[in-house]
């Protein structure tokens, strides 16, 4: 019984060492922040464009995705999803319903009543909360880990 306890204590200690050193080099470079927030402000400007420019857009979009993850797995040797359990859910959840709504207004006035420039406006709007966001989502992460 001894035996099995030391090793729990070990392993928790091993887990303290992991965290300890993903902390270490965890935070992203403000370019990553930026990155980010840019495919959001895609998002929310593609209503602003023509319909075949507009798919394109978000096809861009989802090819940024995958360069993102690429980016962080070759920094960090791993992609930390930002649906993650802990409190960094509660970051995440209102930033992306915010920019969701962003999106829906984008397309409502873009798109609907004709206005697309507007749709530009919102989009910079979505670029600085998925910036801040995106830099809360870091600090709230680092400080689980004990940062």
């Amino acid at each position: 019984m001894d035996s099995m306890r030391e090793e729990a204590l070990a392993a928790l200690g091993a887990k303290g060492e992991v965290e300890r050193r993903l902390a270490q080099v965890g935070p992203c470079p403000p370019s990553r922040h930026a990155a980010f927030a840019a495919l959001m402000a895609i998002l929310v400007a593609s209503p602003a464009a023509a319909p075949a420019i507009r798919w394109g857009l978000l096809a861009l979009g989802l090819v940024g995705v995958v360069l993102i993850i690429r980016w962080d797995k070759r920094r960090l040797g791993m992609f930390i999803n930002g649906y993650r359990r802990g409190k960094t859910l509660l970051v995440t959840v209102p930033v992306l319903l915010l920019i969701e709504a962003l999106y829906a207004a984008s397309f409502d006035i873009g798109v609907i009543h004709g206005r697309p420039h507007v749709s530009l406006v919102l989009a910079a709007g979505a670029f600085g909360l998925a910036y801040a966001g995106s830099t809360v989502w870091q600090r709230v992460f680092l400080r689980e880990l004990g940062a």
